[in-house]
């Protein structure tokens, strides 16, 4: 998912041997419980810092769709959703489980990290270690769509959702320059590309930036998009879209 700032697996223990002569595995036993605790432990602090980072975003309330474009409990764009594989689930993320939730916001963690958040991965203290991104897959590439070229980037990289742009003293109309991609940084955008500015990029948005920026036009940010991106605006080129691209962008975009 294009960030759209308005944005476990238990380990197999091998089995316990048996020892010779008829000697007592209770001491295996033991050994298996703990790490079934310690298993439990870590679902359980996986469980309660995504529930932080929700209760900041959407009140705690999994099942939310209030019409302006972010869904579920950690407010998923559709694209979000849909490019790291939220599909499998249901369209939206509010239709989802919050168990499928948070197992496509570990996906999301792991290649953006907790800056997917900006504001309420600070409040709730999310980690990529406590918020298991360490046991997220990486998302499966997308199909080629049938009789259409250029083919659509394989791993979309987009950035999570947030619903806030922190502002700084800036001059009349220049775009504060704080690394977070909210509405007024996205209508930047589609001023640049010659899209219609409502503050939310769209696939048609997205489209405009890859021919400004020289990519594939499938509608879809991935490191592809992001790498050409980064490329014009003068960011590092490590195709992922996080806060130094887009303080880049931001800063390209006022000099424009």
């Amino acid at each position: 998912m294009f960030y759209s700032p308005k944005h476990s697996l238990a380990e197999k223990s091998s089995p316990a041997r048996r020892r010779i002569a008829g000697v007592a595995v209770a001491g295996a036993s033991v050994a298996l419980g703990s790490m079934a605790t310690a298993q439990s432990a870590s679902a359980s602090t996986n469980s309660n810092v995504w529930d932080a980072v929700a209760a900041c975003e959407s009140g705690g309330n999994w099942s939310i769709n209030t019409g302006n474009g972010f869904y579920g409990g950690l407010q998923f764009t559709t694209q979000t959703w849909q490019g790291f594989g939220g599909g499998k689930y249901a369209s939206n993320a509010n239709q989802a489980t919050k168990a499928q939730q948070i197992e496509i916001a570990q996906k999301v963690l792991q290649t953006q990290g907790p800056g997917a958040w900006p504001v309420c991965s600070q409040k709730a203290g999310l980690t990529k270690a406590n918020g298991g991104a360490g046991s997220a897959p990486a998302p499966a590439p997308a199909p080629a769509p049938k009789a259409q070229a250029p083919a659509p980037e394989a791993a979309p990289a987009p950035q999570a959702p947030s619903r806030s742009e922190v502002r700084t003293p800036a001059a009349a109309g220049a775009l504060a320059v704080d690394g977070i991609r909210g509405p007024k940084t996205n209508a930047g955008i589609e001023s640049w590309v010659g899209a219609t500015q409502d503050g939310a990029l769209s696939a048609t948005d997205i489209k405009a930036l890859q021919a400004k920026v020289g990519t594939a036009q499938d509608g879809i940010i991935g490191p592809k998009t992001t790498t050409a991106l980064q490329s014009v605006v003068g960011a590092t080129q490590d195709g992922i879209w996080g806060s130094q691209t887009t303080s880049a962008l931001q800063t390209y975009l006022n000099g424009r």
